[in-house]
């Protein structure tokens, strides 16, 4: 990949630009107005960044992705709870105000912070990610996205994100690190009418959740491993999962181990 500014960008954006390409090890390569078809076809390289006065976005032509930073259904969600409308991830998780949360598979970072809104100030979210243009994607979405309400931007803020794969973080965890240890791993089935879901689809790990996985979250969590995925998920009857959390009429379920 490379990266780049959009055509009518100011100055200041090919200053971003220059370190968002050293923060990710690839090239910087100024636009000149050129297309981005030309740029691509230039460089002969399949993927860009682009650096404009909105939100920096992601392009891969080939695979038509274009992948930028946005909370999704977090507002609408921080809303029910607000409205006492309840969350079927906070249920799963029994999340409570000062807890700390592990994020296994942190994405656009929606399940975040939700989580970081609920656990407050006393609390802590970890979030994890292997995909680095995701990773700072996000990264950049929570240090500057705005809800325009001041505790939930702050709580965007407070999510620690590190871009390491997440077997390799919990084995370096000491036991019952963490309160809650939470996987949202790429759906077993897709949601196929979920457009929005398409881009990181795309370009997220595909890893799953194993037998051997599970055990060493059960070991860093303090009370509970919670899993998401499609209803009657594959993954449960394989892990051994009998507990589930389901929310109304939603498509998607929570799978819940308690720690002894």
């Amino acid at each position: 990949m490379i990266v780049t500014t959009s055509r009518r960008a100011s100055p200041s954006r090919g200053t971003e630009a220059k370190e968002w390409a050293a923060r990710l090890g690839a090239a910087y390569v100024p636009r000149l107005g050129k297309s981005m078809a030309q740029l691509l076809g230039e460089v002969q390289v399949p993927a860009v960044l682009i650096i404009g006065e909105q939100w920096p976005i992601f392009m891969w032509p080939e695979r038509d992705v274009e992948y930028f930073f946005h909370p999704n259904m977090a507002k609408i969600r921080l809303n029910n709870l607000a409205d006492g409308r309840g969350d079927p991830m906070v249920t799963a998780m029994d999340l409570r105000r000062g807890d700390t949360v592990l994020d296994c598979t942190l994405g656009r970072g929606s399940d975040a912070i939700v989580a970081s809104c609920v656990v407050g100030p006393e609390g802590r979210v970890v979030g994890l990610e292997v995909v680095p243009i995701i990773l700072e994607l996000t990264r950049h979405g929570l240090a500057n996205y705005s809800f325009d309400k001041p505790q939930v931007d702050a709580a965007l803020r407070r999510i620690e994100v590190h871009c390491v794969d997440h077997r390799d973080y919990l084995a370096g965890c000491q036991d019952a690190a963490f309160d809650i240890v939470y996987f949202d791993p790429i759906f077993t089935r897709p949601l196929l009418d979920s457009d929005a879901m398409a881009p990181l689809r795309a370009l997220a790990a595909k890893d799953t959740v194993t037998i051997e996985l599970l055990a060493e979250a059960k070991r860093v969590a303090r009370r509970r491993v919670v899993i998401k995925d499609v209803i009657h998920s594959e993954l449960w009857a394989g892990l051994g999962i009998d507990t589930i959390v389901r929310g109304g009429g939603s498509r998607i379920e929570f799978a819940v181990v308690e720690i002894a």
